[in-house]
């Protein structure tokens, strides 16, 4: 007779302490943030590469606040809510696009298959969630 799958195992998901989640959920919202960052900054210096002119370096290091101080420039410069604006949907819409993104970095694992660390003595593999799913 075979276990249906739903009738897996799960005694060791979710049992990280709340501040360890909240730990990892920092983690993966800065890997996130800094991997942007970086991003675009070596997408504009291939762009100034192929149009043989100076890319971005004026901010940082090689160029490496660019896009950082581009993004506080645009907070900044534009109006928090347009004036004819749907206020909920306009503040929602960013939210509803960001969230796939965080969910879909918590399932990854940061380390190899089945690989723990400690953090003052609670054992947690390296990534945010693991989800029992195929």
């Amino acid at each position: 007779m075979s276990v249906p799958l739903a009738a897996e195992d799960l005694s060791m998901f979710g049992t990280d302490p709340w501040w360890l989640v909240a730990v990892k959920a920092v983690f993966c919202f800065a890997f996130l943030m800094v991997t942007v960052l970086f991003s675009i900054v070596w997408e504009r210096k291939v762009v100034a590469w192929m149009q043989l002119r100076v890319g971005p370096n004026r901010h940082g290091p090689w160029g490496l606040l660019q896009s950082l101080a581009d993004g506080i420039k645009l907070m900044l410069k534009e109006d928090v809510i347009v004036r004819k604006a749907d206020k909920v949907v306009y503040v929602l819409a960013p939210v509803v696009a960001a969230i796939p993104a965080f969910m879909a970095i918590a399932v990854i694992p940061f380390g190899p298959a089945g690989n723990e660390v400690s953090v003052f003595g609670h054992r947690t593999s390296m990534q945010l969630t693991d989800l029992p799913i195929a």
